[in-house]
């Protein structure tokens, strides 16, 4: 039994008053502030100045411009045409003279009445009754159609006006409209954020049509980190993610969907079995610990994995201290902000999403068969006799020269298609005051591998309330999850004999066994899957809630309160079976465990928006508490009882069967009278932040913005409990300026700089910073009393107390461009970075004799750089076409700067046994977890070659070689082929990242192509390493048919011979090869059916899909996949045992009412 207690209050002692104090006090003088400026403003409203500068604007425009610098409010009805350009330059003229100044040259006429201003259009009575009259005159036409967007999405409430009069008309729920005009009559269609357009409707009366979203009229808000900014305003590195390109991802995980649409967002899957997790990082490796970065969902600390990409609303990546500062010590590693859909105007919206996805496995490792598979085992035993001594020679094992009709395809008989089901449906509506939205997703996939099952139910409720100043949100989240994995060993079916048959009735068990003609020993992987039971489920709630208190338009604050609570159940059960002659499974052995977790968060946000002129202000105070707790238990019977005694002064033990009257019986109670363990833990975390953001606009030109926050963690002593995150931004609209020519190139211009200070605790356990007690009653670390019949507990503190430990800090640099062409069809951005994370939390190796556990110190420094570009094209040729393209790159170096001495070298993992063969290393001025390896030069040929490769000395440098065998580079030429000759070889991590997404609509029809790439990086094959040895007993590649041999002897693969005595197995660059990878990642082809029918069917929208995912990769790399993930960044690029990744075929059906 292990029990760790923790010594110390972990828990902050005293809160920051004082701080929060002078927080509160600056809070309530910008409050007065604000409102004596509001009620200044009001008294001099009637002699109001007004500053503007604007080229090449609408009249709307100015109106609007006027309208938010005065309290004067303009009324006008559809005749009054506010879309004519003009520019105007007024410095603190008053609103009239404005006005005389850009209606000179029209036909509208104002009329000022009190705060009001009624603009009319000249003779305006005797206008309308002519055109009244002429209208009666002329032969009318009924004219209908439909309004959408250029994701054939229907537009609500669309404008549809007869150009010069009065009639007209607006779209109906599902964007139809029907309108009586004259014969020859032009049409404009508007709507709010989209371009007009003007028909001509002679000769036609039915129209379909198209608005493009119109960006710079749009000024598209965004989410940012505790509220919402306009697009145009953004001073830091924020990326939006296209919703739409993402429902057309066919997962059900958000961070497989994003993959290639963000640049600096690196995303790779663990292997491709169901239910396998992904790994984000955005611009780099920031930290020995978790690289993950923040997700904030709904405003809310939640989980990508519990977000399905056909909820989603929309989505920003922040990349720079700017954009994340404000989450401080939880955004070092980024902020991905998600929000789900909620409901919208008019009738109830039901929408259903289904698909059907046929996997099966894109690459496998090519094994030998059972004739190939003798042929190199020989070539092995002989290649060893050729030069070994009498005494050594190991005759030829009977499986090599005995016949066999046996030849089992070990892979083959483990995997099978796999199956995917995925089931979307949601309800929707919204009222003046009210919104709400249910949403359900069920998931059922069946993995290509025997005993790999995968489900979810994911289920989501929110709501919406206003009323008077008051606004009340809540959102509620269940899902169930059930992870089922196989229980076999991958390594053990790549090994296994083809010569040993999957049944043998004659064996104990009824499975072959490896037990005969001397085989190599290994497990009957069809047995384990057979006999062995496990499962891992999960109970995910979440709820939380928020009340917005609105005092006035500009001024709000809001409360938020979250819960979130996660039981997870894990069953293991395996009853008595024989699938390794020398590993039998002699008692039956049950486990079950209990883990369970909870977190709350408790804020107050204070925030206040206000513009005067060309000044705009937007402050934002608040403080949040997170408390988080975890718990785990375990327990454990195996059917056996042990029997201690003692003879001869030594402890003996004895083991006897007990318990599980019926071995299959798969609960704890039924090993009652066997052999009980058990274990479990927990821990408790608290953190209190204030936190503060200023934005300041001068004139929709200058921008500044600055933010704040102060954590406090209680993964830290108390000396270095709380720590300060800071951040500063500036922008500058390039495009706004007076010099910038209006024919210019550029539409939209804008440079950013930011600098900002993030913090980080993930590589930090919760009590790290204490001497933790461990207590056992085992005779690891306890004291046998008497004749040995029961251990005493023994308990002891094995770590080091440092409270000196603080947070790991980045400071991020970037500067950027915002851009758009062409009419704004063109969009994109370009971003330098440059972060540099400081007081790295690092384990210390210290040596056996010191009796400790390796201790966590703040001593290393490491730096990431690189540039990323993103563009983006949507054009719309006609009502019947448009398409779209996008595309971004990114480029990345990593440098490790310092560690805890200039020599200190950290490694990954040991692929033989964990404690040999480590590929990758991490060092000063290189990358981290770096490949070093020894350098080859070739195969010697003949005994020369060997004999002549010697040292300076006289010595040959590889004693034990013969011809075939790999020759290795003495680098440092001391004469010895050792450690000190490994050499940097490269990284795992791409130095470049492309990606290219294509769009087309044309009618009904609609495609998606998605290609990503990946370059510059390095791949270490440990499958190779594995299955190429050619030294063992186990089964190989069928590289191994090309090994070298005195009539074979133009290849890279060596000699086969047991035992491997030159060492040709030794990390090296044997086994690194190019990543390099071009993948089509997606194609997919929709067609959704004509609007006439789908009303027939009473639906608003039907469409049929057929998609293709992981349909070809072209890469030189010859391992199962380029492109996966390792838990560790010490191991990025390290190839070893992971699960074939999938080719998918899917077809789809998406349907609204």
């Amino acid at each position: 039994m292990n029990k760790n207690n923790s010594i110390g209050n972990c828990l902050p002692k005293k809160l920051p008053i004082n701080q929060f104090l002078k927080i509160m006090r600056i809070s309530i003088i910008l409050l007065f502030t604000c409102v004596f400026c509001s009620m200044a403003e009001s008294a001099f409203t009637q002699n109001a100045k007004v500053t503007i500068n604007k080229r090449n604007a609408s009249i709307k425009e100015v109106l609007n411009e006027i309208e938010a610098q005065t309290d004067y409010l303009f009324i006008y009805n559809n005749e009054v045409n506010t879309d004519k350009k003009v520019s105007v330059r007024a410095k603190s003229e008053s609103v009239s003279d404005v006005l005389n100044n850009i209606l000179r040259a029209t036909d509208i006429r104002y009329t000022m009445e009190g705060n009001h201003i009624i603009l009319f259009v000249e003779t305006e009575e005797e206008s309308a009754e002519d055109t009244n009259a002429l209208l009666v005159q002329q032969q009318k036409k009924t004219i209908t159609g439909k309004v959408v967007d250029i994701n054939g999405e229907p537009i609500i409430g669309a404008n549809i006006v007869e150009v010069g009069t009065t009639n007209g008309t607006v779209t109906d729920i599902d964007g139809n409209f029907s309108l009586d005009v004259a014969e020859d009559a032009v049409i404009r269609i508007s709507y709010i954020g989209y371009m007009d357009q003007q028909i001509n409707t002679k000769g036609k009366t039915n129209f379909n049509i198209v608005l493009q979203e119109d960006i710079k009229a749009l000024e598209e808000v965004v989410v940012v980190g505790y509220g919402t900014m306009r697009k145009s305003d953004l001073t830091g590195a924020i990326s939006s993610v296209d919703r739409e390109k993402i429902s057309k991802r066919n997962t059900y995980n958000l961070s497989e969907a994003l993959q290639g649409q963000v640049a600096g967002i690196n995303i790779q899957k663990f292997g491709g079995n169901a239910g396998a997790g992904l790994q984000m990082k955005i611009r780099g490796v920031k930290t020995f610990g978790d690289n993950e970065p923040l997700y904030i969902i709904d405003g809310f600390p939640g989980d990508i994995n519990n977000v399905s990409p056909q909820d989603i609303l929309s989505m920003e990546i922040l990349k720079d201290a700017a954009a994340a500062a404000i989450y401080g010590s939880r955004a070092a590693n980024g902020v991905v902000l998600i929000t789900t859909k909620g409901g919208e105007k008019g009738d109830v919206r039901v929408e259903f999403n289904s698909y059907l996805s046929v996997t099966n496995i894109a690459k496998k490792l090519e094994l030998l068969n059972a004739s190939e598979y003798r042929d190199v085992h020989r070539q092995m035993y002989e290649n060893w006799n050729m030069f070994a001594s009498s005494e050594d020679q190991i005759p030829l094992p009977p499986y090599i020269t005995k016949e066999s009709d046996v030849d089992t395809d070990w892979q083959g008989a483990m995997q099978r298609n796999g199956l995917a089901q995925n089931y979307t449906i949601s309800v929707r509506g919204a009222s003046d005051k009210s919104n709400y939205s249910i949403f359900y997703n069920r998931v059922n996939e069946k993995g290509v591998f025997l005993g790999n099952d995968y489900r979810h139910d994911n289920a989501r409720a929110k709501l919406s309330l206003k009323k008077n100043i008051f606004q009340f949100d809540a959102n509620l989240i269940f899902k169930y999850t059930d992870n089922r994995q196989p229980q076999y060993s991958l390594k053990e079916m790549y090994m296994i004999s083809p010569l040993v048959p999957i049944y043998d009735e004659s064996q104990p068990s009824g499975f072959g066994l490896t037990n005969f003609d001397g085989l190599p020993n290994n497990r009957n992987v069809m047995a384990d899957y057979h006999f062995r039971s496990a499962y891992d489920k999960s109970y995910l709630t979440t709820g939380n809630v928020s009340l917005t208190i609105n005092f006035t338009d500009w001024l709000n604050i809001k409360s938020n309160y979250q819960y979130q609570g996660e039981h997870e159940r894990t069953m293991y059960h395996e009853p008595v079976y024989v699938a390794d002659i020398r590993s039998k499974n002699e008692y039956p052995y049950h486990s079950e465990g209990s883990y369970y977790w909870e977190s709350q968060i408790f804020e107050n946000i204070l925030s206040a928006n206000r513009k005067f002129k060309d000044h705009s202000f937007n402050i934002m105070l608040g403080n949040s508490v997170d408390t988080r707790s975890y718990q785990w238990n375990w327990v454990s019977a195996e059917g056996k009882t042990l029997v201690y005694n003692v003879e001869n002064n030594k402890l003996v033990t004895e083991e006897k069967p007990s318990g599980f009257l019926d071995p299959n019986f798969s609960t704890i109670g039924a090993g009652k009278g066997g052999t009980f363990s058990g274990d479990g833990s927990k821990w408790e975390y608290r953190r209190v932040s204030f936190f503060g953001r200023l934005n300041y606009n001068y004139a929709d030109r200058y921008l500044f913005q600055g933010t704040f926050r102060y954590d406090g963690s209680s993964k830290f002593g108390s000396e270095n409990r709380w720590g300060t995150f800071p951040s500063i931004a500036f922008g500058w609209r390039i495009s706004e300026e007076e010099f910038f020519p209006e024919d210019a190139f550029f539409t939209n211009l804008k440079l950013r700089a930011s600098w900002g200070r993030l913090g980080n605790e993930s590589a930090l356990g919760y009590y790290d910073f204490l001497a933790l007690i461990s207590t056992y009653n085992t005779k690891y670390q306890g004291y046998v009393k008497g004749i040995g019949e029961n251990p005493w507990p023994g308990s002891i503190a094995r770590g080091l107390e440092n409270r000196t430990l603080k947070w790991e800090t980045t400071d991020s640099k970037n500067i950027g461009f915002d851009f758009s062409f062409l009419q704004n069809k063109m969009t994109g951005t370009l971003n330098y970075y440059n972060n540099e994370t400081s007081d790295l939390l690092i384990t210390k190796v210290l040596p056996p004799s010191a009796g400790l556990n390796n201790p966590v110190l703040n001593v290393g420094k490491i730096r990431n750089s690189g540039v990323e570009l993103e563009l983006n094209w949507n054009d719309v040729v006609n009502a019947d076409f448009n398409y779209g393209a996008g595309f971004n790159v990114s480029s990345l170096k990593n440098k490790v700067l310092n560690l805890a001495d200039e020599n200190q070298v950290i490694y990954g993992e040991g692929l033989k046994y964990g404690t040999e063969h480590f590929p990758t290393q991490t060092r000063v001025g290189m990358p981290i977890g770096a490949f070093y390896l020894y350098k080859t030069d070739g195969l010697f040929q003949n005994e020369e070659e060997v004999n002549l490769y010697k040292s300076k000395d006289g010595n040959l440098l590889q004693p034990n070689a013969h011809p075939g065998d790999i020759r290795f580079k003495d680098i440092n030429n001391d004469g010895v082929i050792d450690e000190n000759d490994k050499e940097y070889c490269g990284s795992g991590m791409p130095k470049v990242e492309a990606n290219l997404n294509l769009t087309m609509q044309y009618k009904g029809f609609d495609l998606f192509l998605l290609f990503s790439s990946a370059w510059g990086h390095k791949l270490y094959n440990g499958n190779k390493y594995f299955y190429e040895g050619m030294n063992s007993g186990s089964n190989f590649l069928k590289s191994t048919l090309k090994a070298w041999t005195p009539t074979n002897t133009s290849t890279k693969v060596p000699r086969a011979v047991y035992q491997d005595p030159n060492g040709n197995l030794r990390e090296s660059d044997r086994f690194l090869e190019k990543g390099d990878f071009i993948r089509l990642r997606q194609l997919q082809l929709g067609y959704s059916i004509p609007q006439n029918i789908a009303e027939k069917m009473y639906l608003n929208k039907l469409r049929f899909y057929v998609s293709g995912e992981n349909l070809f990769t072209i890469t030189s790399y010859e391992g199962i996949d380029p492109e996966f993930a390792r838990s560790s960044v010490l191991n990025s690029g390290i190839d070893r045992h992971i699960y074939p990744f999938t080719r998918s075929y899917t077809f789809g059906l998406q349907l609204t009412f």
